[in-house]
C-alpha cells in the first residue's frame, strides 16, 4: 500500500503529523509512505524516519494578466513534481492541510483515493477535490488527534501509539523562543530564567535557542548561569529533546517535537487555542494557558489586541507547581 500524505507548511504543523505516520507504519508495516510539503519544510520532514520519500511542492504563482478572470493560477511549475509522483502510483492521498493547493495536488497526480476534511473546516473549496471526505465540523480539536480521526476514515486499524515508558533523569531543557513571526507566542524570558533557577536546585538545566531566537542569547548570557545552546540543526534538537526529563517552552515546534517523542512537556500556550495546539491526551505533560485569551487578528505581524495577557498572566509558580506534582507522582510510584 502506497500512501502520500500532505501538510504544506509550518514546522510545528509538520511535526504534528509524525505520530500519525509512526502509527501507519506500525499498523501497516508494509506501507510505503510519501510526504509532500513546501520546499522550505523538507528539512523538518526529514527527521521522521518512517517517511520513505519526500516531494517538495512549489507554490502557485498568481497570474498578472487574468484575461477577464479566465486565468488565475500558473500550474506549469508543477509539471516536474507531478510527473515524479505519478510514477510512484500511490494508492491514496491524505490531505491534512485542507486548502486549494493541497487538495488539487492529489487530483493533479491522478491518485484515485483522495481523503480530506469536509467543507466546515477545509478552505478554498478543497473538499471538491476529494473522493473520500471525513466529516469534521468542530474546529476546536487537537491537531494530532484530528489527523487520526481523518485517517481512520480509510485506514480503520489506525490508533495512536502509547508509550508508557518513563525517562527519569536530571535534565530540564527550556525552549524560550519562537519564530520571528510568532513572537507573540513567547512567555516572558525573565520568568523562564526564574523557573530555570528553581529547577537548577535538583536538575541540570539548559536553554536552547533556534536560529530565529539569537536576540535572547544576550539577555540569558547576562542573567543566568545555565548552559545556553544555539542550534539550527533539527537532528541536534531531537537529540537534546530525547535525552531530557522535562521540556519547557512556548507553543511551537520544539515542544510539539517533545510531545511526539513522549517527553514530559510543559507548554505555555498563548494567543492560539490550547485545545488545538496544546499537548494531546496521548502525550505526557501539561498545557498552561490563561482562560482570558488574546484573539490577535494580526498575530503573525506581532500585533496583540489585548496587551499579551494570555501569556503575561501565567505565573512562574504555575510552572513550578506542575514540576512539583510530577516529582510527587514519581515518589509515589
Amino acid at each position: 500500500m502506497k500512501i502520500l500524505i500532505c501538510q504544506l507548511k509550518n514546522n510545528g504543523d509538520i511535526i504534528r503529523v509524525f505520530p500519525l505516520i509512526d502509527a501507519i507504519k506500525f499498523y501497516y508495516p508494509n506501507s510505503y509512505i510519501g510526504f509532500t510539503c513546501f520546499e522550505e519544510m523538507v528539512s523538518i520532514a526529514s527527521v521522521c524516519r518512517n517517511i520513505d520519500v519526500i516531494y517538495p511542492q512549489p507554490k502557485f504563482n498568481p497570474v498578472i494578466d487574468t484575461e477577464g478572470g479566465t486565468r488565475i493560477l500558473d500550474c506549469s511549475i508543477f509539471e516536474e513534481i507531478v510527473k515524479k509522483v505519478k510514477k510512484e502510483k500511490f494508492d491514496m492521498y491524505i490531505d491534512l492541510h485542507g486548502v486549494f493547493q493541497s487538495a488539487v495536488f492529489g487530483a493533479m497526480c491522478n491518485i484515485k483515493v483522495r481523503l480530506g476534511r469536509s467543507k466546515e473546516t477545509a478552505k478554498d473549496g478543497a473538499s471538491i477535490f476529494y473522493t473520500d471526505i471525513c466529516k469534521i465540523k468542530e474546529k476546536e480539536i487537537n491537531r494530532m488527534e484530528r489527523h487520526f480521526v481523518i485517517t481512520k476514515k480509510i485506514l480503520n486499524k489506525i490508533q495512536p501509539l502509547k508509550n508508557e515508558s518513563f525517562k527519569a533523569n536530571n535534565i530540564v531543557t527550556i525552549f524560550p523562543g519562537s519564530s520571528k513571526k510568532g513572537i507573540l507566542k513567547r512567555w516572558d524570558i525573565d520568568k523562564y530564567i526564574t523557573v530555570a533557577k528553581y529547577c537548577s536546585k535538583n536538575y541540570i538545566v539548559r536553554f536552547v535557542l533556534g536560529p530565529e531566537e539569537n536576540e535572547l542569547f544576550e539577555k540569558l548570557n547576562k542573567t543566568t548561569t545555565q548552559k545556553i545552546i544555539i542550534s539550527n540543526n533539527w537532528e541536534e534538537m531531537i537529540n537534546l529533546i530525547s535525552e531530557s526529563y522535562i521540556v519547557i517552552g512556548n507553543d511551537g515546534a520544539y515542544v510539539h517535537m517533545a510531545v511526539w517523542k513522549n517527553i514530559f512537556s510543559i507548554m505555555l500556550c498563548g494567543p492560539l487555542s490550547p485545545v488545538v495546539n496544546g499537548i494531546w491526551k496521548y502525550g505526557k505533560g501539561k498545557t498552561l494557558y490563561n482562560k482570558e485569551r488574546c484573539y490577535c487578528k494580526y498575530l503573525w505581524s506581532g500585533i496583540c489586541n489585548n496587551n499579551h495577557i494570555c501569556l503575561d498572566k501565567i505565573e512562574v509558580q504555575d510552572v513550578i507547581r506542575i514540576i512539583e506534582e510530577l516529582e510527587e507522582n514519581i515518589v509515589d510510584k
